[in-house]
This record gives structure tokens, sequence and C-alpha cells, in this order.
């Protein structure tokens, strides 16, 4: 109760205006959809999400362009929008009421309910999208459990470049990791594994990781290497130098890094969080492990995941950006009903 009082108060008014606003707008009588425009912010240039809106628009069949913005007003004119962050739509529908007369594709990484954006704000507005893409089947379970309709939302694992990212054999058994820094990262797991097994050479590739607060022992680590704010063109060779990738993460959409090191042929340790237990065979192309496990628990399993010769990447392909973008397009171009 309290939350919808907040969001009546504070901020549905807002959205209203917005949808006054777009009756007024001229309406496009075009019967086909002609081009699309990817949606990302301007910060987000060099990072995954940049590089999740540049490849989806460069394998698309229609007129597909992207659109980094800094305080998403003015959007560009188009048929349809894809916003590759959910909040991004929401400000978006304030600032540019045109879209609501427009197709609009959401993605929604994964839940994260504050004051804000809780489950109220973001439900309503979700609703006001043509389709919701769910990263995996948990998110389209709890946002349908949430008070969106089915219909609305489509499950559909977030790609990656098999052409980008190249395979490397497992031969030095280093371990990595690939985040920016939050308390969702489980960075306290990520130290202690670190720390308690000195022998083994271990990677970050990440950013915002002075804010934890053991950075400082943590850098300390003689068998640590810390690849600060790397431009993402860097992530192949860096996955190439990592044969076990550990996906920690309390709660996670993807994680895109995941898919790209088990392109990279590493061998992936990853929580039951996103799309890690889809896209993972405990005990063949990988293992799954709890995000409140022990340390020493990874730990055996680091040991274990050398003996093992899977091709990890041929268990992967499929989640290509061609294939990802073919299924997209069919989406702006499914009539509604």
């Amino acid at each position: 109760m309290k939350e919808i009082l907040i969001f009546n108060l504070l901020y549905k008014w807002k959205y209203l205006i917005a949808i006054l606003k777009s009756k007024f707008v001229k309406k496009n009588q075009k019967k086909t959809l002609e081009t699309v425009t990817y949606v990302a912010r301007e910060v987000d240039k060099d990072w995954i999400f940049g590089a999740k809106v540049r490849r989806l628009a460069k394998f698309s069949s229609l007129n597909a362009k992207t659109y980094y913005h800094n305080k998403l007003r003015d959007l560009p004119d188009s048929d349809g929008y894809f916003f590759v962050f959910h909040q991004y739509f929401y400000r978006a529908i304030r600032h540019n009421p045109k879209i609501l007369n427009k197709k609009n594709i959401v993605m929604f990484t994964h839940a994260n309910w504050t004051v804000s954006f809780s489950k109220t704000h973001v439900i309503w507005c979700l609703k006001k999208a043509d389709k919701v893409i769910c990263l995996n089947s948990v998110i389209q379970k709890e946002l349908i459990d949430a008070g969106l309709n089915e219909e609305k939302t489509e499950v559909l694992h977030i790609a990656s470049d098999s052409t980008f990212f190249y395979p490397h054999e497992r031969k030095s058994g280093s371990v990595g990791f690939c985040s920016a820094f939050s308390d969702r990262k489980n960075p306290d797991l990520i130290f202690s594994i670190i720390k308690n097994m000195p022998e083994r050479t271990f990677y970050l590739i990440g950013k915002n990781w002075e804010n934890y607060k053991n950075y400082d022992e943590l850098i300390a680590l003689e068998n640590f290497t810390y690849f600060n704010n790397q431009p993402y063109e860097k992530y192949p060779d860096l996955y190439n130098k990592i044969d076990v990738f550990i996906s920690p993460s309390k709660n996670e959409g993807g994680p895109v890094p995941l898919l790209e090191a088990m392109l990279s042929n590493c061998f992936p340790i990853s929580t039951k969080t996103g799309f890690g237990p889809d896209i993972i065979e405990h005990g063949k192309n990988g293992f799954l492990i709890n995000d409140t496990d022990h340390y020493s628990k990874v730990i055996d399993l680091i040991n274990k995941a050398n003996k093992s010769n899977i091709n990890v990447r041929e268990t992967v392909l499929a989640y290509s950006w061609q294939n990802c973008s073919k299924k997209l397009d069919e989406l702006f171009l499914e009539k509604q009903p």
C-alpha cells in the first residue's frame, strides 16, 4: 500500500502528462516497420550495454541504428525502439511522449526493487511496452508474479559473438572473474578464494573495485592481477589468459561475461542465478554453486575443473548475436493482437 502511494504521489503524474501529450502527437500511418533504434547511455558506449546494442543493430535485418543518450531527451524518430535497460524506457516515456505511439521492446536484466523503482512503479511502466525481454525464465516468472501479463514477456538469453571471442587451450590453470564492483557481485567470496589459493594465478576484469572495503589487501596479493576499466575490444585476449572462469554473483540477468568466457573455452563455475543454470550442465560443461557456498567448496571445484578436457565453447555456440537479433526482428514485426 505504501509503495502504491509513493508511486502515485511522486511518479505516476509525470507519466500521465506524457500519455496525454502522446495523444496530440501525429501517429505514424505506415503499416510497415521501417526503422528501429537501439538505445543505451553514452557512458555505456565502451561497456557491455554499449556492445550489446551495437551488435544487435549490426545483425538486424531491419533498418537499425544505435543511439547513445545522456538524459534520454530528444530520441530520434523511429518506428521502433529497443531499450537495453528497463529504467531507460521509463525515463524515455516522460521525455519523449511520441514513443508511446511506436513499437517498444524493453530488456529487463534483473529485479532490484527500490523505493524509486518499486514493483508498482516498474510493472505499471512495463505494461506500456510491447514486449519485455527476460534474460531467463526466473526473471520472467518474477515479473508475471508481480503483475505483468505473460504475453508481454519473452525469454531470450542475451548473446555474444563467437567470432569476436576466440577459443584457447586450457593449460595454465589460471582463474578469472569479470564484473564491475558491487555487493551483488559477491566480492567477499572472490577475495576469500584468491587469498586462500596462493598457488594459483587470478585475474579480475572490471572496474570500480577500488570501492571494495578490502581492496588494498586484495591488490597487494602476489597471485592477483586487476585489469581495471579495460576497453571491451581487449576482452577476448583477457579471457584467453583464464582457464577457469568464476561467476559468483548473488543476482544476475545474464551474466554476459559468463557466456563470453565460455565462448573463449574457459571452464565455468557459476552461481545458480541468471541464465547460469540454463547454459551450464553441472558436471559436464561447468559447475553450479550457491552464492552462499563457502570458499573452500569453490576451491575444490577449481581443482576439479583442471581435469576436464571438454570443449566448453561448442556447448554455447547457439547463443549468437545473429540468432538473438533475428528473434528481436521477429518481435518487432509481430502484429499486435
